[in-house]
């Protein structure tokens, strides 16, 4: 049977990109997540399933491996002034420090599928199914300080901004001011939520919708002043703001749509359509200049959609993208495998 003329293209496309490839290394698992230390050439590596390694970015060596943390690991933040790593896994919360040690934040059997940290670390919010629970560093040590059962139906994100967590679940999603964790505001919409993003000025409250729609909130919250964006093909599960708040970034089946709102919420607009293929797009990243997409089948796309809707540069590895992460401005971007390698351009 002859090979198609995409499946050359995509091989000859792989063996060109080994050029500008800085390094490749394999740590023989899913990998889940790939979070950059700031001003550092650090990057903490989360597998799916047991392993957390500790990687110099530059040199591609390993200066620290956790093994047997969980069975599952579902999600990681780092803290924002030691750059400890804290998990949640299907049997409790952890913390991993710089020297290679573990703590246990929390255990408990089951799984705590979200976790958010605030900006000066002092509290972290987590999510075991219908539970949220508080942890607060008195004395240098975290103390599980609540667990709210108010909730309804399961949890399905949770995240920080400024100086507010905000909760997402069926019905809508709630804020709770660091200020007083014990009282939360209310930004109602009668549907499944799927994750949630706040624009860095915090005028936005996106969320994914189960009906394949993005909800917006105004904040503060105002009555009947919420809107939608509906018409996508799948659900969106990729949202991102742009730094300065005034771009709304979605992932389309095999594309990026960029929501212009400079000039408040876009109605009567459509999106700037940065088209990709060669299968769906599952993450990307954004300076404001430079972005960065990745598709599932192997295909990196670079973009500079300020002076162009079409990529500017494309790459491709052999093996299926799981997450991407970016050390910042310039520097290197850091791509994580269903296979196990992890790919620094």
């Amino acid at each position: 049977m002859m090979e198609s003329k995409v499946d050359y293209a995509i091989k000859q496309l792989i063996d060109d990109s080994k050029s500008s490839l800085n390094w490749r290394l394999n740590l023989d698992c899913f990998i889940l997540k790939i979070i950059a230390v700031p001003s550092s050439e650090f990057i903490w590596v989360i597998g799916s399933e047991e392993k957390v390694f500790l990687i110099d970015g530059e040199t591609a060596t390993i200066v620290k491996e956790f093994e047997n943390l969980a069975e599952i690991i579902f999600s990681a933040v780092i803290h924002p002034e030691t750059y400890d790593l804290i998990l949640s896994t299907s049997s409790g919360i952890q913390l991993l420090t710089f020297e290679g040690k573990i703590f246990s934040l929390v255990e408990e059997e089951d799984w705590f599928e979200h976790i958010a940290i605030s900006s000066d670390g002092r509290f972290i919010l987590a999510s075991k199914g219908k539970t949220l629970y508080t942890l607060e560093q008195k004395d240098g040590n975290y103390q599980l300080t609540a667990k709210d059962t108010s909730f309804t139906s399961t949890i399905s994100d949770v995240i920080f901004n400024v100086d507010s967590f905000l909760i997402s679940n069926y019905g809508g999603v709630r804020e709770y001011p660091v200020s007083n964790l014990e009282e939360y505001t209310l930004f109602e919409w009668k549907t499944s939520l799927l994750n949630i993003s706040w624009s860095p000025d915090k005028k936005y409250i996106a969320a994914g919708t189960q009906e394949n729609a993005i909800h917006f909130w105004p904040y503060p919250l105002e009555e009947e002043k919420d809107f939608q964006m509906g018409g996508y093909q799948t659900k969106v599960d990729t949202i991102l703001w742009s730094a300065d708040s005034t771009q709304f970034l979605v992932n389309g089946v095999e594309d990026v749509h960029i929501w212009d709102f400079s000039d408040g919420p876009p109605f009567g607009k459509s999106p700037k359509i940065l088209t990709c293929g060669y299968g769906k797009i599952i993450d990307f990243v954004y300076d404001g200049n430079l972005l960065i997409a990745v598709s599932e089948e192997g295909i990196i796309f670079y973009f500079l959609p300020n002076k162009s809707n079409e990529f500017i540069n494309i790459k491709a590895i052999d093996a299926e993208i799981t997450c991407l992460s970016s050390a910042g401005i310039g520097r290197n971007a850091y791509v994580g495998s269903k296979s196990g390698d992890i790919y620094c351009f």
